[in-house]
């Protein structure tokens, strides 16, 4: 009955069993010739054949049975010429064009294709992960190839600090290196000449690392420039072998799509060392020439910043410019840390004019509330005491807007005691500011700013502590209930 004619799926896979289990001849006589009939008879195989798999719970943790599993992984390695990829086997014969998990539901024998790439990483036997390796290593079937660079994408995004994963004494946020030495994925990507392939979506970045490990800078171009830059910027930030993050350096400084430049002078603005370098070697500026002089001045191109600037108006002209992902506070605080730097005497005069001068301009515009958020930067930075700050917002006279109750202690902290005392001779008002709002300062700089003035400390005293209330106790406790629910009797004591 084994061997007769069969009509069903579970057939095949009894037949295939009893060939690649019990080495039945007959069987195995029968399965070879459905598999070379070709058509439904072949495919009946096939899926045979994974059905075996998944009940031997191929790549399914503990519960792998890897005896079970090893022989029908080796009747599909076993050669097919009909296969129309290489290698040439029956693996590759009838696997999927990709790499999709198989639907849900009952299992009628799909294929996973992603579990192959899984096994030849960590199946038990060696033998079997060899050439597994191998066929990875040389396959052009697609299904397979999108496979490996579904493996490939979380082991080449940037994650924590991966332990042994660089050479000694480095880091590296990139889980395909051991000691500095490729892993078993990245060997077998490394050697299959079908890889990297153009990207069928341009933000498929995690692809990226792999051009470049096979030295492909060609194909940068197929991805989403911002995102590339941003991404190279990030592989320069820890350990990558050295021919990748000079390939990575290049391509920032051959970055010509709009997108990709406006990324590199955004992060060359916020001070990211690698952006700068590629920013100032590549002559890269921003699309909007409004933050040039910026740009500029950040970058410490100060012959250039001169021509753009001559008016010192650097952060007029920002608030002008066409909107980016900069946030008000990150630009008045690296033009702060600039001006702490050894920037030229001519230069120093013209930020700090550019500082006091982002009067409103009296009408409502998109510059005129960008104005808005410098004062309010700068005013919260010069209640921090930042002494650039402290003296831009004295000198431009600049207030907290939308909140009187900040008033006061800008005007102390800044000291600015005529206004001040005028406000608040006995510093009462201050003092119940600060009582609703001890929370939004710091103590030590009000201290600092009273010992310096020769004033009282304006800090009110702490609150008392609290104390607990009184626990209510229950007194009684109803020993039984009689007739219509009412209480007997009993009674408790005692504190909790």
């Amino acid at each position: 009955m084994l061997f007769r004619r069969w009509r069903t799926p579970q057939r095949a896979q009894d037949v295939l069993a009893a060939a690649v289990y019990e080495g039945n001849a007959r069987a195995r006589d029968r399965v070879e010739r459905w598999w070379a009939a070709g058509g439904d008879e072949r495919e009946q195989v096939w899926r045979g054949a994974w059905f075996l798999l998944t009940g031997a719970s191929f790549r399914f943790g503990n519960h792998e049975r890897p005896e079970r599993v090893a022989p029908v992984l080796e009747f599909l390695l076993e050669p097919d010429p009909t296969s129309p990829y290489l290698p040439r086997v029956r693996l590759t014969a009838c696997l999927p064009r990709t790499a999709t998990v198989p639907p849900s539901g009952v299992y009628l024998g799909d294929p996973h294709v992603q579990l192959l790439v899984d096994a030849a990483l960590h199946f038990p036997d060696a033998r079997i992960r060899q050439r597994l390796t191998e066929l990875l290593s040389a396959t052009d079937q697609p299904g397979l190839l999108d496979a490996l660079e579904v493996a490939f994408r979380p082991r080449a995004k940037p994650g924590p600090t991966y332990l042994g994963g660089a050479p000694d004494g480095a880091e590296t946020r990139c889980d395909l290196w051991s000691g500095g030495e490729p892993g078993p994925l990245l060997r077998i990507v490394s050697a299959n000449p079908n890889l990297p392939r153009l990207p069928s979506d341009p933000g498929d970045i995690d692809l990226a690392l792999l051009v470049m490990l096979k030295d492909r800078p060609g194909l940068l171009r197929a991805y989403d420039q911002g995102a590339l830059a941003g991404r190279l910027l990030e592989y320069l930030g820890f350990w990558l072998p050295g021919t990748v993050h000079d390939l990575c350096q290049r391509a920032l400084r051959d970055m010509r799509a709009e997108a990709g430049v406006a990324v590199l002078c955004e992060r060359a603005i916020l001070g990211e060392a690698q952006a700068v370098g590629a920013v100032r070697d590549a002559g890269h500026r921003p699309a909007d020439p409004a933050w040039t002089p910026l740009l500029l001045l950040l970058t410490r191109q100060f012959d250039a910043y001169r021509e753009a600037d001559s008016d010192a108006r650097v952060l007029q002209l920002a608030c002008a410019a066409r909107g980016t992902g900069l946030e008000a506070d990150d630009i008045i605080g690296r033009v702060l840390s600039a001006l702490g730097t050894d920037l030229p005497d001519d230069m120093v005069a013209a930020v700090r004019r550019s500082l006091r001068t982002l009067e409103p301009l009296g009408r409502p515009s998109v510059e005129d509330l960008r104005r808005r958020w410098m004062r309010r930067a700068l005013v919260a930075r010069a209640v921090k005491l930042e002494p650039e700050a402290v003296a831009a917002v004295v000198d431009a006279g600049y207030l907290p807007e939308d909140d009187d109750r900040a008033v006061l202690p800008l005007l102390f902290l800044t000291g600015q005691f005529e206004r001040y005392d005028r406000e608040d001779p006995d510093g009462t008002k201050l003092r119940a500011v600060l009582t609703e709002r001890r929370y939004w300062y710091d103590r030590e700089h009000f201290r600092s700013v009273a010992e310096r003035a020769g004033r009282p400390d304006p800090w009110p005293p702490e609150p008392p502590p609290r104390t607990r209330p009184a626990s209510v106790h229950a007194t009684t406790w109803p020993s039984s209930m009689g007739a219509g629910g009412h209480v007997t009797g009993g009674h408790f004591g005692g504190h909790f």
